[in-house]
């Protein structure tokens, strides 16, 4: 699999691009951790409690909000992975960055696909997040899964997925991220 990661690596954007959010969007960062287990890659995913101000009970990537303290979007994504999941930064290997998702409820999100290491484990902030699972990268090239709602989004057409998965529904930023990464991992297979 590491040939995967290598491959996948040479079509994303080093991790360092910094991108300037439009205005009035504020900036987020989140890691889009891809750990190979064997039989395949998975992508780890979390779920938010009901006691978090924002996307309550949505499923997500650990990150958030641009703290004045980061040095960038980056670090933002290491830190809140850390901070939600446990994840240390030892742990990961960033393999280079996506395309910006703008969203409805104000962020402009910059994902950051990462190599998790086999061995990392997780420890959950029990406020913010209720559960960390795996899926495997491969269900989300199955595009015909998607369902989607079109809507109009700072005056362009705008496109909302939603992807069931087991019991839960991933949609939103989450399945729009899942989407393109899938694209993208097509694109090198």
């Amino acid at each position: 699999m590491s040939g995967f990661f290598t491959r996948l690596q040479g079509v994303l954007h080093p991790a360092a691009l910094r991108v300037a959010p439009p205005d009035g969007l504020r900036s987020a960062g989140v890691l889009v951790p891809l750990r190979d287990n064997g039989d395949g890659v998975t992508v780890v995913l979390a779920r938010r409690t009901e006691r978090v101000p924002h996307h309550k009970g949505q499923v997500c990537f650990p990150g958030g909000s641009r703290d004045p303290g980061d040095t960038d979007l980056l670090e933002t994504a290491l830190r809140e992975s850390n901070e939600e999941l446990g994840i240390r930064r030892e742990d990961v290997e960033v393999l280079g960055s996506m395309d910006p998702v703008l969203t409805v409820t104000g962020f402009c999100i910059q994902p950051f696909v990462s190599r998790l290491s086999a061995a990392s484990g997780f420890k959950l902030d029990e406020f913010e997040m209720a559960e960390v699972f795996e899926a495997p990268l491969a269900i989300f090239g199955q595009f015909d899964r998607y369902r989607y709602a079109e809507s109009n989004f700072r005056g362009e057409p705008h496109r909302v997925y939603f992807l069931d998965y087991g019991p839960r529904t991933i949609w939103g930023a989450t399945a729009s991220i899942l989407h393109r990464l899938a694209e993208l991992a097509d694109g090198i297979r």
